[in-house]
């Protein structure tokens, strides 16, 4: 059985920041700070939002991930 990092590409910013609140200041520096209290975050995966701050999602995920580990 293969374990999955439990942050993935498609993943919910809220969900994040709900569940890992440890990687808040790291969602900030990616994202920037509007996006830790924006409501839409509710409803936006990684992906969408890394498109739209014109990241690669993958390395997103990858530094998130790796943030979680060192909490």
């Amino acid at each position: 059985m293969v374990k999955h990092p439990p942050i993935g590409t498609d993943t919910l910013v809220g969900d994040i920041l709900r569940n890992y609140p440890a990687l808040r200041e790291k969602v900030a520096e990616l994202f920037g700070p509007e996006c830790v209290s924006c409501r839409s975050n509710r409803h936006e995966t990684i992906t969408y939002t890394s498109w739209h701050k014109g990241l690669d999602p993958e390395v997103v995920v990858r530094t998130l991930n790796d943030a979680l580990k060192k909490k």
